[in-house]
């Protein structure tokens, strides 16, 4: 011991090029833990780390469409000569970013928001918007059922979220379709019944060919199953076929989450979905608890091109067995 001390007495500048070389290792370690959310996060603390500390990414459709991307769910703005369209407005910390990024793109106020469902990530910019004035545009669930103005727990995921102020609640509402018109782009707005929630709206924009599906579709990650708000595995694959129903193979296809897609991409998350419902079906017949199923790995095959995102396959399981099962609740 005394020789190690008289060692770093006479060689100070080794021990400090040491200490310098643990701290950036150390510092290394911490970045890589923040961007890779750890096992034992919930989904909203990985979702939240990764809305709070995304770059905030403007695509250019043409036709005066465009897309941001990073501060929550997809977002998609179309510019008229004399004002902007708004699909989803992202969470409420980035708004002045988003709001700059708007307009700094179209050139234009923000008149109008729709909404493609209720949850944070793709509302958080409401109460901004709808403090301007913005006239707010949803399904009547997200109202009629106060999936915002109540405080609103989403099994297996950590989400509590609700009470939003008077401001950020929609102003108009529609029961199964809707149409609206941006300039040349006529808007259907359609909820095909509960699916990712029980108040999701999918958007066809024509004749850009641009079909904004929200949570329905994640582009490359397993889905959020919002149980306690009505939503079902059985849904979403419903909704997915009249979604391919009603869409070609030149359609855009700008899903909640992931990238920009086409009808290929959904057709590959359908048949996914599909496998999974019907492995952990056998595995209900089977007499399996949830627990039990989540041990047979029924997504197997499947995690390495869809498992990477902030819903692990262990809770992916888990949302499907229930919503099969019949206990959606389970899990808050």
């Amino acid at each position: 011991m005394r020789s190690i001390l008289i060692a770093s007495q006479k060689r100070p500048s080794l021990c400090l090029i040491l200490a310098v070389l643990l701290g950036l290792v150390l510092l290394f370690a911490a970045s890589r833990i923040q961007a890779q959310a750890g096992p034992g996060e919930t989904v909203i603390q990985k979702a939240t780390q990764q809305f709070e500390n995304a770059p905030l990414k403007t695509i250019t459709l043409g036709n005066g469409l465009f897309i941001f991307s990073g501060d929550g769910g997809n977002i998609t703005a179309i510019a008229d000569d004399a004002s902007t369209l708004l699909i989803d407005s992202g969470i409420d910390s980035r708004v002045t970013e988003l709001s700059g990024a708007i307009y700094k793109a179209t050139g234009r106020p923000v008149a109008r928001l729709a909404n493609t469902h209720w949850h944070f990530d793709h509302t958080g910019g409401n109460v901004y918007f709808g403090s301007e004035g913005v006239t707010i545009i949803a399904h009547e669930n997200v109202k009629k059922k106060k999936r915002m103005s109540s405080v609103q727990d989403v099994p297996f995921t950590g989400i509590r979220d609700g009470r939003y102020p008077s401001q950020a609640l929609p102003t108009v509402t529609y029961s199964s379709s809707m149409a609206l018109h941006q300039g040349s782009q006529q808007l259907t707005l359609v909820n095909y019944g509960p699916s990712h929630t029980d108040g999701d709206t999918v958007i066809y924009i024509s004749p850009a060919n641009v079909a904004v599906v929200g949570d329905i579709f994640s582009n490359h990650v397993y889905p959020i199953i919002d149980l306690a708000s009505g939503g079902s595995i059985d849904g979403m694959i419903q909704s997915l076929d009249r979604i391919l129903a009603q869409t070609d193979e030149q359609t855009k296809i700008l899903p909640g989450h992931g990238p920009l897609a086409t009808r290929a991409d959904l057709k590959d998350y359908r048949e996914m979905l599909v496998e999974v419902r019907q492995r952990i079906k056998v595995l209900i017949t089977a007499g399996k608890t949830i627990d039990e199923a989540v041990a047979a790995a029924p997504t197997k095959g499947f995690d390495a091109a869809w498992g990477d995102g902030y819903v692990t396959p262990e809770v992916f399981v888990r949302m499907v067995f229930s919503s099969l099962a019949g206990s959606g609740s389970a899990g808050r």
